[in-house]
């Protein structure tokens, strides 16, 4: 599962400089933003694991960051510290 994380990280980076090097269109923009959001779960799971906090993934959570973004990670946080 870590191998699909880093994969998407490394494709979230090269997306990234091909925006920057042209203008970007909606749907680079979009697809950037999605893998934003999972890739920023993956790294909050993967960081906060060692405390016993973390959020778990699944289909509901990877859909709600796939929405919203990082923006997604916050709120998926929030929930879980207030327990729902």
């Amino acid at each position: 599962m870590t191998l699909v994380f880093l994969g998407l990280f490394v494709l979230l980076l090269i997306l990234i400089v091909k925006s920057s090097l042209s203008r970007p269109g909606f749907l680079l923009k979009a697809i950037i933003h999605v893998l934003g959001g999972i890739v920023g779960l993956w790294l909050f799971d993967l960081l906060f694991s060692i405390l016993g906090f973390g959020i778990p993934i699944n289909y509901f959570t990877i859909i709600i960051v796939a929405l919203m973004g990082f923006p997604g990670v916050l709120l998926l946080t929030v929930l879980q510290i207030i327990g729902i």
